[in-house]
């Protein structure tokens, strides 16, 4: 690649672990430059992958030279501040998922963006990933209108105290939760398909209710382990989205998609069935379930749309869109009703 795009991540924790290597491992990016809030922490970074600048001083990052793009990848809470002063500089946007805190705050990011003539994205990956992709081809081709609608995901990895240290995820505060990292996800995928949200009702939990600080000490979990929730989709049709990370046995993710014209279903062995009314159901795959391979297809669709001019994909509406039904989604899980999603307009 020749002309690979110079990027700096924004992001200590996620952005260190998967962000950086991301990019390092294509030929289309050129990493330049990391932000962490600890300045050690990022010196070392820095070292270690060999960047130009590593810094937890923001605007010694935006002044790297050279610089052309950012990748967002802090607490929610700070994705405005971050992606809004790197877009006032003219840089590309990348974002984590959701957008933002709050629809508010997304369309605040949405509008620096466009109004600096830079190109934005947000990082719905799980999209990308082989076997939904696979499943949303099928769900296209033989669904029809849509009368149910189940995501459900079984994890184990937040089941005791001890499996996960007390980090920013478990702050409701900082915008933490399952539903910021997988919940959104999975709304995303469905909202592809049936984007008419007319109303959604909600439930969360907190499971594990301490995580260790460091020694002896523990900090007190705000931010759910498990949620459902409920879509009543206009014109008819319900969908359901729930997770448990606190399981003592793992299952995977299970998508069943039921329509007026056919059945689609993603198992827990990443295959594929499907089929239209009238007919027995077909099997294939199983399917690639690979993150990091979803990650470099988000990446190079973002390369893409800085250097020839391609739509962004995913798109900052499509950021939006989930972002209006998230933020329906806290309503209704706080105050225990069904609550209409904010319309998102075309030129928002």
């Amino acid at each position: 690649m020749s002309d690979p795009v110079r990027i700096a991540i924004v992001g200590g924790g996620y952005g260190s672990k998967v962000v950086l290597p991301g990019y390092a491992e294509l030929a289309e990016f050129e990493p330049v430059a990391v932000w962490s809030r600890r300045p050690q922490r990022a010196r070392e970074l820095a070292e270690e992958a060999g960047l130009e600048v590593g810094t937890s001083d923001f605007e010694e990052l935006l002044s790297t030279p050279g610089l052309e793009a950012v990748h967002v990848a802090t607490p929610v809470a700070t994705h405005v501040g971050f992606a809004t002063a790197a877009a006032e500089r003219g840089l590309h946007v990348m974002c984590e998922k959701p957008l933002a805190e709050s629809l508010a705050g997304a369309s605040r990011i949405v509008s620096a963006i466009r109004s600096n003539g830079v190109v934005g994205a947000v990082n719905y990956g799980r999209r990308m990933q082989q076997a939904r992709l696979r499943l949303l081809g099928r769900a296209r081709e033989v669904l029809g209108r849509p009368r149910m609608a189940s995501v459900s995901l079984v994890y184990t990895d937040h089941a005791d105290a001890g499996s996960r240290p007390f980090t920013w995820v478990h702050e409701a505060s900082l915008g933490g939760g399952r539903l910021q990292a997988y919940g959104v996800h999975d709304l995303d995928f469905l909202l592809e398909l049936f984007p008419d949200v007319e109303a959604v009702a909600a439930a969360t939990e907190v499971g594990v209710a301490q995580r260790p600080l460091g020694g002896e000490k523990m900090g007190r979990v705000t931010a759910e382990d498990a949620y459902a929730i409920l879509l009543r989709f206009r014109g008819g049709g319900l969908g359901t989205v729930s997770l448990v990370a606190t399981a003592r046995h793992k299952r995977g993710d299970v998508i069943e998609l039921y329509g007026q014209e056919g059945s689609v279903r993603l198992d827990a062995q990443a295959r594929v069935w499907w089929a239209r009314a009238g007919e027995e159901l077909r099997c294939e795959g199983p399917f690639a379930t690979s993150s990091s391979d979803a990650f470099a297809g988000v990446a190079r669709n973002f390369w893409a749309a800085i250097r020839e001019g391609a739509a962004p994909d995913p798109s900052l509406e499509e950021g939006l869109r989930v972002q209006a039904v998230f933020d329906a989604v806290r309503i209704a899980d706080v105050e225990r009703r069904w609550v209409r999603p904010e319309p998102i307009l075309a030129s928002t």
